[in-house]
């Protein structure tokens, strides 16, 4: 579970994200829908602890991300929306260089009883890699590269997945994919997911929270924010939301 309690977050003077309180539930997936600039990646990178709350708290699973980042981050996968690799790994070796930083000793718990090898392969069989693992990651289309993002965030079957945009450059064969594999994780896992896309998120999310200039603008199930805005479908609820934010 992911709690935002209060958040706010200050650069210098400038208020990114103001007063925001939810939670994204287990065994559930939540769309965090915003235009550019409406806070999306400043929550998502609190949630991950790579930056804390300038007030109040973020917590996953009911650890405190600016307490205990190292035990936050442990038990998180993340997929941003443009990636960042070793180019000249192959991909079979980027993901055994992310299960042995996984697998070290600190770590070792993480994997319980099953090898690196096996939950290696589990990723490139449920991410469709078997046909480029050989292949190095310069040589990758954004499609596979989007894949590889995904394989190394659930490698270490996280509790918790953070999605930004994670069916970017994929075609429609590989979304539908992509959208099987989503929900499959959600059974047992918390997934946050950040989108542009409305068609995503009325294939996936249980919850959603709109943000609009750093405030949440409306928040609920799909169907309580089509009966809160009036609208016959979420793209235009959701510009409803953004256009009569109270701020």
């Amino acid at each position: 579970m992911i709690e935002l309690i209060n958040f706010s977050k200050k650069y210098n003077s400038v208020t990114a994200v103001d007063d925001i309180s939810f939670t994204a539930k287990n065994s559930r997936i939540t769309g965090l829908l915003g235009a550019n600039g409406a806070g999306k990646t400043t929550i998502l990178k609190a949630v991950c602890a790579i930056h804390y709350a300038s007030s109040g708290k973020v917590l996953v699973n009911n650890i405190s991300c600016e307490d205990e980042p190292i035990k936050v981050k442990k038990i998180i996968g993340y997929v941003s929306e443009n990636p960042q690799f070793y180019e000249n790994f192959t991909v079979l070796d980027f993901l055994k260089f992310i299960a042995d930083i996984h697998f070290c000793k600190t770590n070792i718990e993480t994997f319980a009883n099953i090898s690196k090898k096996e939950k290696i392969e589990s990723a490139v069989e449920k991410c469709s890699l078997n046909d480029v693992t050989s292949k190095k990651i310069s040589t990758l289309s954004k499609g596979y590269r989007q894949r590889l993002a995904f394989a190394a965030a659930i490698l270490h079957d996280p509790k918790i997945l953070v999605l930004d945009e994670p069916v970017s450059g994929l075609d429609p064969v590989q979304i539908q994919e992509m959208r099987t594999l989503i929900k499959e994780m959600s059974k047992d896992k918390t997934i946050l997911l950040s989108t542009h896309l409305m068609q995503e998120v009325a294939a996936l999310c249980n919850e959603i929270v709109i943000i609009a200039k750093g405030k949440i603008s409306a928040q609920g199930t799909p169907s309580e924010i089509l009966a809160q805005s009036g609208k016959n479908n979420l793209e235009d609820a959701f510009l409803f939301f953004n256009q009569n934010c109270n701020i």
